[in-house]
Order: structure tokens, then sequence, then C-alpha cells
């Protein structure tokens, strides 16, 4: 069977979804009966829906996250810390229209990152811009793009993010050139952005880490100020994954 023309013309406008939603009308018997607008509505609503999805997974893609992780999989157990109405008020995605930030601390293995890239994938679902990054890696980068003369470019990209995860912070100390430039970048961010860390630490631990406490006073005072602060408490969950899987090995043997 030949294209019909139309087809071919939606599909050389680049209009994939709509002309998918046709082809489904070629295929569906009696589809004549149904009125012109209606049958129209049907293929823009696909159209709008394609887009969608593609917007969603450059989102995803971009963001970088280092866990699927999804709000709807969050572990609420007593031991974990983790209040569900508290991060039903933050799945709202009202922080970062406000532009404040989310601080995650809690021992290895907690679940900080998970629920920080919980956070971000709802970001993305929102249509926001979203960058993960380990904060020893965003320095590195950062180093390296002075070196390589792209670092206004690197910054300017980074400081336009909607949200930037900074994970792990504090697992290496932060030296005062270090310390530079995080606090350029926050600086950049401060009430235009919003920002998530995670710790090992308690934030009255972070001044340890950085050598310069004058630079260290202003990169908290960007940070902690108008932050949600999450204290996740319990076991690893690595190793309670880790327990189920074995004892499922056990079980089936």
């Amino acid at each position: 069977m030949l294209a019909h023309p139309t087809l071919l013309k939606l599909e050389q406008m680049r209009l994939s979804g709509m002309a998918a939603a046709l082809r489904d009308q070629f295929d569906t018997p009696d589809i004549e009966a149904m009125p012109f607008l209606d049958r129209l509505g049907l293929m823009v609503d696909h159209e709008e829906a394609v887009r969608g999805d593609r917007r969603l997974a450059r989102r995803l893609h971009t963001a970088q996250l280092r866990i699927p992780a999804s709000m709807a999989n969050l572990d609420y157990s007593a031991s974990r810390g983790l209040d569900k109405r508290v991060m039903l008020h933050l799945a709202s995605c009202q922080w970062i229209r406000r532009r404040q930030n989310v601080i995650i601390t809690g021992p290895t293995g907690v679940g900080k990152s998970y629920v920080a890239c919980a956070l971000a994938h709802k970001a993305c679902l929102e249509n926001f811009n979203v960058r993960y990054t380990r904060l020893s890696r965003l320095l590195e980068s950062l180093q390296l793009a002075r070196e390589d003369g792209t670092y206004l470019k690197v910054m300017k990209q980074l400081s336009r993010m909607d949200v930037l995860i900074l994970d792990d912070w504090g697992l290496h100390p932060i030296h005062p050139i270090q310390q530079r430039d995080l606090m350029e970048l926050l600086d950049d961010r401060y009430t235009l952005r919003s920002t998530i860390v995670t710790s090992q630490y308690p934030m009255d631990k972070w001044y340890e880490i950085m050598e310069d406490p004058t630079l260290a006073d202003a990169i908290l005072d960007r940070i902690v100020n108008n932050a949600h602060k999450i204290e996740l408490t319990g076991e690893s969950m690595r190793k309670v994954q880790g327990q189920r899987e074995l004892a499922n090995e056990t079980a089936q043997s």
C-alpha cells in the first residue's frame, strides 16, 4: 500500500506523532464516522504526547542521574527517618519554583543519593533542567576547564540548571582554589536556581573539610539558609538489599 500524500508531508514536517496517529486511523474501521475535528484532535494530542516524551528523554539524558530513582519507589520505613509528608511536599517542586535548596545527610548507604535522584527525576517530569554530579568530579572538571579555556562556558552551563545535585559532599578536603570555584558557582545560582547536596557528615562538620574559613562561611551561607533538610538514619540500604537477595537465592535453591 502506497503512503498517503498527507502522511508523507507530516513525516517531512517532522510531525511524527501526527503521522503515527493518522496511520492508526487508516487502520481503524469506520473511522470516517468520527467528526473531522475529533480525528484532528486525536492526531494533535498524539503529537503533543510524542514531543513531551522526547523532551523528557532529553532532560533525563542531560541530568545524568546516578540512580534510576522515582518518588513512587521511596522506602518510608520508620527506621529511615524519611518523612512522607515532607517528601510529598517536595514532590510538588514548589521548592524549585521558590529557588530553595535541599540538604540530605546520613551515614553511608542509607539512600541519600537515591532520594536526591528521586527528587531530580520528579523535577525532570515537571519540565525542569537537572544535572547530577559528585562534588569531587565537579571540582576536577572545573579545574580542567580552567586549563583548557572552557571554564566560563562550563560555569555558565552549570549555573543555568534549574536543579544541580552535588553528591557526596565532604568525602575529600576542599582546597582554597576549589572553594573559590564552588563559591563562584553557588553565587551565580543563589536565589536563581536550586541545589541538592548530599553528605555523610552533619552540617556542623562541613567547615572542617574546607581550608579557608572565610570562603567556607560564604559557601555555606548560600546553601544552608534556604534549604529543606532531610536527615536519614538506619541500616545501609545496600546491606539490606544484599541480605534480601541472598535470602531469595537461598529460598530458591
